[in-house]
């Protein structure tokens, strides 16, 4: 091999492992990826929000204004979404909030605390199998083999 080949060997493979390595960094942090204060979320959610929104974890009665977080995100617990991504919604609904929702009723790190509490406790535990509203059902499975499988297309 040339010293230019190898040149361009040894970039390449300082790269890959530069790139490997945010990769693995990228992937480090708690086993749930919510950041923020649940516990002062859970105070901001009781004071501020539970007049509104039904959360069976709040401990608070459920109320018929706004909608119901546990049904909210049930389907999408069922599915796996991760509470990293319930917190980032939950937060974007509370930075851009429609009317009738107040857009500052929380704001800073208690907006990020408030999505931190919803999004570890929205539809667990009991709330995870009842709804308030509506009974749960899961999500049907999908046919085996699929409907494109089971005949061939005829004459």
């Amino acid at each position: 091999m040339s010293a230019l080949t190898l040149r361009g060997a040894r970039r390449l493979a300082v790269a890959l492992a530069l790139g490997g390595g945010l990769l693995v960094a990228a992937g480090c942090g708690s086993g749930t990826g919510v950041t923020g204060d649940v516990d002062n979320g859970k105070t901001q959610f009781a004071n501020l929000c539970a007049s509104c929104h039904t959360l069976a974890a709040s401990g608070k009665p459920p109320s018929n204004i706004g909608p119901n977080l546990d049904d909210s995100f049930r389907a999408s617990r069922q599915a796996g979404i991760d509470d990293a991504q319930f917190q980032g919604v939950v937060h974007r609904w509370i930075t851009e909030a429609q009317k009738p929702m107040p857009r500052d009723l929380v704001t800073g790190d208690d907006a990020r605390d408030v999505a931190a509490y919803v999004a570890s406790v929205a539809a667990t535990g009991e709330a995870a199998d009842e709804s308030v509203i509506f009974k749960a059902e899961t999500t049907p499975e999908i046919p085996d083999p699929s409907r494109q499988e089971l005949a061939p297309p005829g004459p």
